[in-house]
């Protein structure tokens, strides 16, 4: 699952900037809550404020974690990623090298059935899309072995910009063809009419993919953003699979 949490603030001010937004445990809840109803075994969080709010999550939803920040000036956020299976490794890279407007990669490693499986958590500023895109492939070319991007692309035509991404990984929204899928294709993961900022891709020589789509209605409300889940079925040597929500 991937989601943009917006630092906790549910939908409340819009048009607000992040920065001056204002974050309670009750808001916090709800988007635990909202994780609580899809049951996802790994979760990528975008728009967290520090690390505290990534620990509060995490017990709501009995998970391990990890958090970096984007070291932004301007405030303190950053991603986070929670996980069912154990985290061995992380780190992060920056992809947008502004000192007044830096966004990192958030790079874990879980394992499953003592297989590596890297994971890698974005949040694109809008805007300098080539060198964020960039970044991000190189990233995933260091990668051996199975790997999962997600997260907030803030792309609204990602075809022309995903290129390079598109080459190793599909976008597990357009391999499966069901309601859930079409459902969110067509109305999209944010509140400002039917786009898909938010994608989950995996690579198809070690992962195939089950079903995708949006969170349950009633918990569509708790950011301005709908997380959305895709279920994949990871191909292991042996023929053994293991199912990831």
């Amino acid at each position: 699952m991937t989601y943009n949490i917006r630092v906790g603030a549910g939908r409340d001010g819009l048009l607000t900037p992040v920065k001056y937004l204002t974050s309670s445990t009750s808001k916090l809840r709800k988007i635990g809550q909202a994780i609580r109803s899809v049951d996802p075994d790994i979760v990528a969080l975008q728009e967290v404020r520090g690390e505290a709010q990534a620990e509060f999550l995490a017990d709501l939803v009995s998970m391990d974690y990890v958090y970096m920040s984007h070291e932004d000036s301007r405030l303190e956020w950053g991603l986070a990623l929670l996980s069912r299976f154990k985290i061995t490794k992380y780190h992060k890279k920056f992809i947008r090298h502004d000192k007044k407007k830096p966004r990192i990669a958030l790079i874990c490693t879980v394992e499953i059935n003592d297989l590596p499986v890297t994971i890698i958590n974005v949040h694109f500023y809008l805007g300098d899309y080539d060198e964020q895109v960039e970044e991000t492939a190189k990233l995933m070319g260091k990668v051996v072995g199975p790997v999962i991007l997600m997260g907030d692309l803030n792309l609204i035509d990602p075809d022309d910009e995903l290129t390079s991404i598109k080459k190793r990984l599909v976008d597990t929204c357009e391999v499966v063809n069901s309601e859930f899928s079409q459902e969110a294709k067509e109305i999209g993961t944010h509140r400002f009419g039917s786009k898909r900022l938010d994608y989950i891709f995996v690579d198809p020589n070690y992962f195939s993919v089950v079903e995708a789509g949006l969170l349950p209605e009633e918990h569509r409300r708790a950011s301005d953003h709908i997380g959305y889940f895709a279920c994949v079925k990871l191909k292991s040597p042996t023929g053994h699979r293991e199912t990831l929500d």
